[in-house]
């Protein structure tokens, strides 16, 4: 006993060491293959019945965004507007039909490689369509719409982008009063 006491407190210490490096090591790496969130603590809300149809229809004062494609047979626009600091937007695409999978809406930040997942498409008689609505503070940022095989946080297939910018006040005409 007394010739392995000496070793007993150096094996204990060099035990902790090696499971204190590979926690370091595990989040380390962890971290770094993660794409952060864009916009955490920004609420996407689903819009009532009554919020979609006035979007789809152009009631109201609607921007256009038309999305560039990756391939010539998708084509695809964003319908928004921004009132009292909130984003209300709807995606519009004309997307062959999926055997499997499934197309996702996802919002990205223009500065960085955050992404958010927004919502997926759903096939109407117009095409595929999704809206929400989200606070106009995170403008600008770009959509992106992909091609997703499964329902998970990893953006799969992009085919349509576009960015989405804070409209400005002079494509609404000369202010009350101004001379034209």
């Amino acid at each position: 006993m007394k010739r392995i006491l000496p070793f007993i407190f150096p094996i204990i210490a060099l035990i902790i060491v090696i499971f204190l490096a590979f926690r370091w090591y595990s989040t380390q790496t962890q971290r770094d293959g993660e794409i952060p969130e864009f916009a955490e603590d920004t609420e996407i809300e689903s819009l009532s019945e009554s919020e979609i149809n006035r979007v789809i229809a152009g009631v109201g004062d609607f921007e256009t965004l038309m999305l560039e494609s990756t391939s010539p047979d998708v084509i695809g626009q964003v319908r928004f507007e921004v009132a009292q600091d909130r984003l209300t937007f709807s995606v519009q695409a004309a997307l062959p039909d999926l055997d499997r999978g499934l197309y996702q809406v996802w919002l990205k930040a223009t500065d960085s490689a955050a992404l958010r997942k927004a919502f997926q498409l759903e096939n109407i008689k117009g095409g595929w369509t999704g809206s929400a609505a989200v606070s106009a503070d995170i403008l600008p940022f770009e959509v992106l719409v992909s091609r997703e095989i499964s329902d998970d946080d990893r953006l799969e297939d992009v085919i349509l982008r576009g960015t989405l910018e804070r409209p400005t006040d002079d494509d609404q005409g000369p202010a009350e009063g101004s001379p034209e």
